[in-house]
């Protein structure tokens, strides 16, 4: 399996170059592969448009679908480069763990994260993936999703037997509601005891959810409530801030 992927990642090095189409001869030729074999794996970029066939030609080159995916990369890169000195500048002012994250299909994932001064932390280390909704910080990209992925999401994600946190669809559905109203999402507890999560969404150029920021902390270090609308307003003013340097533009109020 590793070898055929292997293979499939040399031609689509090959065919990247500019104002060039490839006969699988001159693939074969390349890559000193059999020509069955780059015909099976230019069948399956195909399928999926990562490579298109000139049918009268008959030769390839690489497809609408890898523009998406290097979008979609271009973005990431862009949005972590843009949250390092915001997340620090979060963890400085809360004196807590602050964290980055985006959404991978059905879960989030952490892309970036910095430390606050505190030696007693809730651990998310990068990379680190959960279903979207776990905690805080992920339900801030889930409740900011379209009507019906959210619909798909309570239908298909929360009854799985591994799925976790448990949660009942009807309650996570009216949590998300008001998590759409506010513009934050709070929780406590819910897959470490004693934590809490403060996330906000990340908007884009076009209005749509590109991530998330926010905080853990251990609930003995949340004061009152007054301390912990304090952090909520640290967390907003962190997401507004990442928002505007992905090219968002709030609307004013009226």
């Amino acid at each position: 399996m590793i070898q055929s992927l292997l293979r499939a990642m040399e031609l689509l090095e090959l065919l990247k170059e500019a104002n060039h189409k490839y006969s699988i001869a001159e693939l074969s030729e390349s890559t000193g592969l059999p020509p069955s074999t780059i015909h099976r794996i230019l069948q399956t970029f195909c399928e999926k448009k990562y490579v298109i066939r000139d049918e009268h030609a008959h030769t390839y080159q690489l497809g609408p679908a890898l523009i998406s995916l290097g979008r979609a990369a271009a973005d990431n890169v862009r949005i972590q480069d843009a949250a390092l000195p915001i997340l620090k500048n979060l963890s400085y002012c809360t004196r807590e763990d602050s964290y980055l994250i985006i959404q991978v299909g059905d879960k989030g994932l952490v892309l970036d994260k910095t430390d606050g001064p505190n030696h007693l932390k809730v651990v998310e280390e990068f990379g680190y993936e959960m279903d979207l909704h776990c905690g805080a910080i992920r339900k801030a990209l889930l409740a900011f999703q379209s009507d019906e992925y959210i619909r798909r999401y309570l239908d298909t994600r929360l009854n799985r037997p591994e799925a976790f946190p448990k949660a009942d669809p009807a309650e996570l559905a009216e949590e998300l509601r008001t998590i759409r109203e506010k513009g934050i999402a709070v929780s406590h507890g819910e897959y470490v005891p004693d934590a809490v999560g403060i996330g906000a969404p990340i908007y884009g150029i076009d209005g749509r959810i590109s991530a998330s920021v926010g905080i853990i902390a251990p609930y003995s270090r949340i004061e009152d409530d007054t301390h912990l609308l304090h952090l909520q307003d640290q967390v907003r003013h962190s997401a507004a801030e990442l928002s505007y340097y992905m090219g968002h533009t709030f609307k004013q109020e009226k």
